[in-house]
């Protein structure tokens, strides 16, 4: 495979994969995809710094962990590929569960600016809570010029395509209803998905990489739900205006039992980046 091609993924691993369990069967559904770069959320045993060592042996990978007020995230990834630079966590402990930063080199790419990876995972118990959140997110991904990507249990709906259907909202759990959906001023009105996160994200010039592949390939499935407990696209891949071109792929990934979320991966070609969308930070 192309030294410019990058394969990356998002698996929220469900509180508890460690004392359940779980773990070593997720981390064969991970080493199976052949990522470059693993996104990871609810994590919180990985924040031992012994555990965490461990958990890279397991993957094959290296690892970096984001301390967290409550649920940390991490991000992983195979030094073969990507050199890493630095990694920010300067604001984490000042969202619910914070989000992790890594910026990397990409192997035999001539760009004078970084990539910049996100792991994120935004408050599950308020859309706009949530959508101030992926603000701050948004100004960290451009803080270093502009090319970076931004995954996760965004927790919060996307902005529906023309024509696609609301979720089925009386299978979703009565608080993530109050927390996803606009109110209603009766009781018969029907439930509406507040879209504001999603929104949030594409005024920041970011693009939903599951609609950019469904729209390219007309294939609907692709906006497939990825939590098991509610009709919900919840975790999600958003790619700053200059990494668009360089979008080839997007799918689901079924973890089987060893965790409640479908994981979702990309692939990008970085020898199509649009240069002329970078900019610098002012």
């Amino acid at each position: 495979m192309s030294a410019h091609l990058l394969t990356i993924i998002s698996q929220n691993a469900a509180y508890g994969a460690d004392t359940q369990g779980r773990w070593p069967d997720l981390v064969q559904v991970i080493r199976n995809q052949h990522a470059d770069v693993i996104l990871l959320q609810e994590v919180d045993w990985l924040a031992d710094p012994k555990v965490a060592a461990q958990a890279a042996t397991d993957l094959g990978m290296q690892i970096v962990v984001a301390p967290s007020r409550n649920l940390p995230t991490a991000v992983a990834w195979r030094p073969e590929a990507l050199e890493l630079i630095a990694t920010e966590t300067k604001y984490s402990r000042e969202l619910h569960h914070g989000y992790c930063a890594p910026r990397f080199r990409p192997a035999g790419l001539q760009v004078d600016m970084p990539l910049v990876v996100i792991s994120a995972h935004l408050i599950p118990y308020s859309a706009q809570a949530a959508a101030q959140e992926a603000q701050m997110l948004i100004a960290r991904l451009y803080r270093y010029g502009g090319l970076g990507l931004l995954g996760g249990d965004i927790n919060h709906c996307p902005v529906l395509l023309d024509g696609q259907p609301e979720p089925d909202w009386q299978a979703v759990q009565p608080y993530n209803r109050s927390s996803r959906c606009h109110r209603r001023t009766t009781l018969d009105e029907p439930w509406r998905g507040d879209q504001i996160v999603g929104q949030t994200l594409r005024d920041g010039d970011l693009i939903d990489v599951a609609a950019h592949v469904a729209a390219e390939k007309g294939d609907v499935g692709l906006l497939a739900p990825t939590g098991r407990h509610g009709g919900v696209r919840v975790d999600q891949l958003h790619v700053s205006a200059a990494l668009t071109p360089a979008i080839t792929d997007y799918w689901r990934i079924d973890p089987g039992t060893a965790s409640d979320h479908y994981g979702v991966g990309t692939r990008l070609d970085l020898t199509h980046l649009d240069h002329a969308r970078l900019r610098a930070w002012t």
